[in-house]
């Protein structure tokens, strides 16, 4: 960030917090100094470290193949993808990922480094990659791949072709610097969340050998084997791309681990070479994660989290040790900690993002299923660990670890009441939002990111209707046009209310959920049948409106509204609407890092399907200008002021994730059928009316600021829109319904805009814009 940054933030500090500071920094780079220097000379490979004897934990029971013979098809066309290293990742497009590939670049960016490699099975390639303490350790264990593997490049972003070095110390691991060029699509490719889709097909190859689309069982696990291998001897620990985010290692390790157990649970049995070194990368990636948290005192995220629940699956599948203990109730402490952190009362996430709040959620339910169904020796491990082994921040509480009775048993966990309550309101906020449709309203950043992605959502359509479709897909050439594409549906967050459901057995959160229901018996699974009858606020199915966040019903309109005013959401649910409003906090308690200029947005789907949307967010560091648009205020449904935002944030790659919190949002008035919200964004207070009924919304929007004012409505691609004979009025139309859009005073324009469903995907779409220099603008919605 630049020196007038950090100088405001000084200023704004009590000098004896700006020493602590100072000093803290100081130390963490003397302490990276001295690991630099260490890592640089020996090997750091665990080989020469004392490894927890005895095999992994198994966790997961066997996987009755009922649950997976409806997705045997969708399971078939995956890992058929994933055999031939064939990834669709943050709007690649579905490409073959190899050394040497030839990228497509982005936005005419294009990266070749010239360095073609042929990888041999000797591994005397790899002398040219890795760097000599840790060569002979990767060289043995990459002999031991199968000679017919195709190696895969893991240190490319195989979209715009840069590529990162496997020899760079990883916190010298530079990014965001490169137009064009994105780390994410590396670490999201070493996330490596497509592993469990392998498990599951050897499962239905066993169970239901006869399926014309299946390999044989073995190929499964063989490929499971050969690119965990892979990975590890091209990405020495602490060296590379691949560990310059712990969030990713965390991911990472569990995704593994995760798809390991349902292999043995499956009744594969790996070789003992194989499972040595996984076992040593599994404790390697737990004493990393150990030694790197993302942890900070003033602010933690996503990130923090992941690396607790990472280090959780380690120490949970790992034997114990005395380490391995304290990694244990570390892990179980902050998980708990973070839980209350990072979650608002109401079930929704800090961070002020919708598609955040999933990831996170994601995490917590299946970290909390991890612990429900540890066995007696490893909670053992919680009342008898040594806190004084535990050397880094935050600090570990003795033993032991305080435990609860389970609500409604006597069984005790490390979990209090109030965290299952929250727990279960994490998918009541996720069902508020999505309404009647199977889609999440953006709210937010959204990169696309996922903890496990047991089975993901997916539609298919052809390559070409796919091309015509999406901008990023414009110039694809991997699939002929009239093959079948697999598209993954990132909006469709319906799977986390069903995993949250494995533990509490809703009827309304079994009929939100339909046909997606696979996650709630992979929970009850993994936390061995064990029901939570804990019912947060008394909410029911028969009774959806008396949830907590639920106020108030109108009479005679059947208008339900919930509000939850921690994150800054207020929403209106009638037979035909459901219209959110966004209001509040910034997010990440002001810093904003993953929030967008969308104070008094509204967010509108009719019958079911998507009318006024948020554009989403597209991409982060590969284009600063791109992502800098897709959160300005004039990219969302609320009135902008040329020249100004909301809040403004620094310039260049440093003000990427966050902004300053000046717009203050607040609501005056929300009651069953009105809103009333101000923010203070543009130096002068904006204040939003909105009067909502059971087929129309009127608005007011008031501000006494001079400059050209735009009141906008961007809306959903499949959204066609024409402006009326005199000019009066905007006429919508999608599918059957037909919507009238009127307002005064100004002039209505229907312009080009983007919109972007998932991260690095793009389409085109259009915004109406009602544009005035008055102070006062009155609109509204019917629909007919």
């Amino acid at each position: 960030m630049s020196v007038k940054h950090y100088v405001r933030r000084a200023i704004s500090l009590p000098p004896h917090v700006v020493a602590q500071k100072l000093a803290g920094r100081i130390k963490q780079e003397v302490a990276s100094y001295q690991r630099r220097k260490r890592d640089i000379k020996r090997p750091t490979y665990a080989i020469n470290t004392d490894i927890p004897n005895g095999s992994l934990l198994r966790i997961i029971s066997p996987i009755s193949a009922s649950i997976l013979v409806p997705y045997a098809d969708q399971i078939a066309c995956l890992t058929t993808n994933i055999l031939k290293h064939c990834f669709d990742l943050l709007g690649s497009g579905y490409v073959i990922e190899k050394h040497g590939m030839q990228c497509k670049g982005i936005d005419g960016i294009v990266y070749d480094d010239g360095s073609q490699v042929n990888p041999d099975t000797s591994g005397n390639w790899l002398s040219s990659r890795i760097n000599i303490p840790n060569l002979k350790e990767s060289q043995h264990i990459w002999r031991q791949i199968d000679p017919s593997y195709t190696p895969m490049d893991w240190h490319l972003d195989f979209k715009s072709g840069y590529r990162w070095l496997e020899n760079t110390w990883y916190l010298d691991t530079q990014y965001a610097y490169k137009p064009g060029a994105d780390i994410k699509v590396p670490w999201e490719l070493a996330r490596m969340q497509h592993l469990p889709q392998l498990a599951w097909a050897y499962a239905v190859a066993k169970g239901q050998g006869a399926h014309n689309r299946m390999n044989d069982a073995e190929t499964y696990p063989n490929e499971f084997r050969n690119q965990v291998l892979d990975f590890i001897a091209t990405n020495p620990p602490r060296f590379g791309a691949n560990w310059r985010c712990t969030m990713d290692v965390g991911i990472r390790i569990a995704n593994w681990l995760f798809t390991y157990d349902l292999f043995k649970a499956q009744g594969m049995s790996f070789d003992d070479e194989f499972e040595v070194v996984f076992k040593h990368s599994a404790y390697e990636h737990g004493l990393y994660i150990t030694n790197n948290l993302e942890w900070s005192q003033m602010l933690r995220s996503n990130h923090y989290l992941s690396d607790i629940v990472g280090l959780l699956f380690v120490a949970v599948n790992l034997p114990r040790t005395s380490e391995t203990d304290v990694w244990l109730a570390f892990a179980m402490q902050e998980l708990v900690n973070e839980v209350g952190s990072e979650f608002n009362e109401d079930g929704s996430n800090f961070e002020g993002s919708t598609s955040y709040h999933r990831l996170s959620a994601e995490l917590v339910t299946y970290a909390t299923a991890l612990v429900l169904a540890l066995p007696e020796d490893k909670k053992e491990a919680l009342r008898r660990y040594d806190n004084n082994l535990h050397k880094v921040n935050p600090p570990l509480e003795p033993a032991p670890l305080k435990l609860y009775p389970l609500p409604g048993t006597d069984q005790l966990t490390p979990f209090p009441s109030w965290y299952f309550e929250r727990l279960e309101k994490m998918a009541e906020f996720t069902m508020r939002t999505s309404g009647s449709a199977e889609h999440i309203c953006q709210i937010g950043d959204n990169d696309s990111g996922r903890f496990l992605k047991l089975m993901p959502s997916h539609k298919s359509i052809s390559v070409a209707k796919a091309k015509a479709k999406y901008l990023n897909l414009a110039d694809y050439d991997g699939l002929p046009d009239d093959a079948e594409y697999l598209l993954e549906d990132q909006l469709d967050h319906r799977h986390l209310v069903a995993a949250i459901n494995g533990f509490f057995n809703r009827d309304d959160f079994a009929e939100f959920v339909g046909d997606q229901s696979f996650e709630t018996e992979i929970i009850r699974n993994l936390a061995g049948g064990m029901k939570v009858p804990y019912k947060a606020g008394n909410s029911n199915a028969k009774a959806a409106e008396n949830s907590p966040a639920c106020k108030d019903k109108t009479p005679g309109q059947d208008i339900v509204h919930y509000e939850y005013p921690d994150f800054g959401l207020y929403i209106y649910d009638s037979p035909r609407l459901h219209l959110v409003v966004r209001c509040g906090s910034n997010g990440q308690n002001g810093n904003g890092g993953h929030a967008h200029n969308d104070q008094l947005s509204i967010v509108l789907s009719v019958d079911g399907r998507p009318i006024f949307v948020d554009p989403g967010t597209y991409l982060y560091t590969p284009m600063p200008e791109k992502r800098n648009l897709f959160r300005s205020t004039a990219m969302h449904n609320t009135l902008s002021i040329e020249g100004k935002e909301q809040n403004r944030w620094n310039d260049g790659t440093a003000g990427l994730f966050s902004m300053y919190d000046q717009a203050k949002a607040r609501t005056i008035e929300v009651s069953a059928s009105r809103f009333i919200g101000e923010h203070y964004g543009f130096s002068a207070l904006h204040r939003r009316t909105l009067e909502v009924g059971r087929t129309t919304i009127s608005g007011i929007d008031e501000c006494e600021s001079g400059g050209k004012k735009q009141v906008s409505f961007h809306f959903a691609p499949e959204v066609a829109a024409k402006l009326s004979a005199d000019g009066s009025t905007i006429e919508l139309s999608v599918d059957k319904v037909n919507i009238k859009l009127a307002g005064k005073p100004g002039m209505w324009s229907i312009v080009e805009s983007l919109y972007s469903p998932a991260y690095g995907w793009l389409q085109k779409t259009q915004v109406v814009r009602l544009s005035t220099d008055t102070d006062k603008i009155s609109w509204r919605i019917e629909v007919e």
